[in-house]
């Protein structure tokens, strides 16, 4: 049903992994979508919470796939993380291929003032790490998640996300960490002001009911649930989030846009 009384949509965030890709392998009809929806003159951005990879590489597997989002329309919760770090002390716990983006931070890895916690591969985070972040947080580091994300999709299935992790240091310590990522509203209102258009006219494309969708939805921005990447029925009725759309996948975005 057309809601012709919606504003306009003017701009489209894409979430990457699920929804343009799985793994190393493109979504069928994510680059036709992406292109078809630029020549059609929406401002287009990636929108992930992937913390394994700096924006430049993100934008060069896209590119692989025909995807053209470059790295300056990509958005990730690590600039964010920086400029609230600012002249203060960090100990970052993220991977090796992330560091760059965080270069110029005053690295302090036992008395910080803020503790980053990312993506460190392998099966997550080992119990002699989370004690040593406990430690410093009940000495009065502050913890930034880059994401709280429950799980994720990977090639072989769902897997436990770092949300796990962070959840496990705010339950043990007592106090909560700052989201950076999605689903923080700050996230999402930070890309619009970028992108110099209101939340109201912009469209989140997401296979993640808590963090895309429930997000986007706080934020004030119009949803697309699509039923790739880590979407499963159940747990999107567990949650009782509905998205203004729900499609089979991103190849079947352009269509659906008539019904905003």
């Amino acid at each position: 049903m057309s809601r012709k009384n919606s504003p306009e949509i003017e701009a489209i965030l894409f979430d990457l992994d699920g929804v343009l890709y799985i793994g190393n392998n493109a979504i069928a009809g994510a680059a036709k979508t992406v292109n078809t929806l630029q020549q059609s003159g929406y401002r287009i951005a990636g929108i992930t919470n992937t913390t394994t990879q700096p924006r430049r590489i993100i934008a060069d597997k896209l590119a692989g796939m025909e995807i053209s989002i470059p790295a300056s329309a990509i958005y990730t919760p690590a600039a964010l993380a920086n400029r609230v770090i600012g002249d203060k002390k960090a100990a970052l716990f993220v991977r090796d291929s992330l560091q760059e983006e965080f270069e110029g931070i005053q690295q302090n890895p036992t008395r910080p003032d803020y503790i980053v916690m990312g993506d460190i591969g392998g099966e997550g985070y080992p119990p002699e790490t989370l004690r040593t972040i406990f430690g410093m947080v009940m000495e009065g580091a502050q913890v930034l998640a880059l994401h709280k994300n429950r799980f994720w999709q990977k090639p072989d299935g769902l897997h436990l996300d770092l949300g796990v992790f962070v959840a496990a240091i705010e339950y043990a310590t007592g106090k909560d960490a700052v989201v950076l990522g999605k689903p923080a509203t700050e996230f999402f209102h930070g890309i619009c002001r970028e992108l110099h258009v209101k939340p109201e006219h912009t469209l989140m494309i997401g296979d993640d009911i808590e963090s895309d969708i429930g997000g986007a939805r706080r934020a004030g921005l119009r949803t697309v649930l699509v039923q790739t990447g880590k979407h499963r029925e159940a747990f999107v009725k567990q949650t009782g989030i509905r998205a203004d759309i729900v499609i089979p996948s991103v190849a079947d975005l352009t269509d659906a846009l008539s019904l905003l």
